[in-house]
């Protein structure tokens, strides 16, 4: 008898918990669902304020502000030149960029990257982004960067690496987007930090595949500084290597001059691009590098000349046929390994 008023006991506390739990998340449901109501309805309200451009409004507190902060971040998102100005003066005066200014002071590296992000937008407070440059977080340092490359009055590319410590501490894919987004706004400015030797390789490195990934747009740039040796042969045979990416064949000059460098790196790179490229003209040339004194270079060669199609071709044929002993193995070694494939 015991054991089954213990067991009745044991089910009613089991369904008593059950009911208050339920309880709990149908009381829940309420408040999320009037809450959803008064944010949806302060939206409503606030669209046509901050879309109105009358700058002559009053603060907003609580929920509002954070609507209108919500709101100002996605409206800016499709408004530009004068309608995008008078969205942030409307903003301004809300208190949006006081309340992000205080986000911008999170303990959550999230939050202040979110409101840093959205801080650079308003002109007042372009020192509270700049300041960001020197925070702990290196996703917050970076997004800060990204944010102020966005605008016409960003700081020297050089001091944005510099405060970013790239090379030390900063190693994001991101680097790739700033450099991209500086390049668009100011080329002249990606061509001195490749020619700074003070600054670190990892961000002379982001600058070139990033001239690299925008395709035609900034090959005569790059052709350019390939043309002036910057001292450092890693560096230019990286350059060499972003001409080719590009495929823009106005560079063939510079290419060809590449294919005569004194450093093996940057015939290497040369022979590479020749081939990406697809300069017919420079077959004999690369050629000749079949016997060059570096496998890479030979290497590198023979691909391009496969590249090339059949006048490519015929010069591996020739040189596999010839007395030349190294032009003869590397071209023979890469045209079976073109057959076998």
């Amino acid at each position: 008898m015991t054991a089954l008023v213990t067991l009745w006991s044991a089910s009613l506390v089991l369904c008593l918990a059950g009911a208050f739990m339920l309880s709990l998340l149908i009381v829940a449901r309420i408040f999320a669902e009037r809450a959803s109501h008064n944010t949806e309805h302060v939206r409503k309200r606030l669209v046509p304020v901050l879309l109105g451009g009358d700058a002559n409004v009053d603060r907003v507190f609580g929920l509002e502000l954070r609507v209108a902060t919500r709101l100002t971040l996605e409206l800016a998102e499709f408004t530009r030149g004068t309608d995008q100005v008078e969205l942030l003066a409307v903003a301004d005066a809300l208190g949006v960029p006081g309340f992000l200014h205080k986000r911008s002071r999170s303990r959550t590296a999230q939050k202040r990257l979110t409101a840093i992000e959205a801080l650079a937008l308003f002109d007042n407070y372009t020192d509270v982004v700049e300041y960001a440059l020197n925070d702990t977080n290196p996703h917050v340092r970076l997004g800060a960067a990204l944010a102020l490359s966005a605008r016409s009055d960003a700081p020297d590319l050089s001091e944005l690496v510099r405060k970013l410590r790239i090379g030390e501490v900063e190693n994001s894919l991101l680097l790739v987007s700033l450099m991209s987004d500086v390049a668009e706004r100011d080329p002249s400015s990606v061509r001195a930090l490749l020619t700074d030797a003070s600054l670190p390789a990892a961000a002379k490195v982001a600058a070139v595949d990033a001239l690299a990934d925008s395709g035609y747009t900034h090959a005569p740039l790059l052709a350019e500084i390939a043309a002036n040796p910057s001292g450092d042969p890693e560096l230019q045979a990286r350059v060499f290597r972003a001409l080719g990416r590009t495929g823009h064949p106005g560079s063939a000059h510079v290419i060809e001059a590449g294919l005569a460098n004194k450093d093996w790196r940057i015939r290497a790179a040369a022979a590479e691009a020749t081939g990406q490229i697809a300069l017919r003209r420079f077959a004999d040339q690369l050629g000749g590098l079949l016997s060059d004194d570096h496998w890479s270079v030979r290497f590198r060669a023979g691909e391009a000349l496969l590249r090339l199609g059949e006048p490519g071709a015929a010069v591996m044929r020739r040189a596999a046929a010839g007395s030349e002993a190294l032009a003869s193995r590397a071209a023979t070694i890469l045209l079976a390994e073109k057959a076998a494939s």
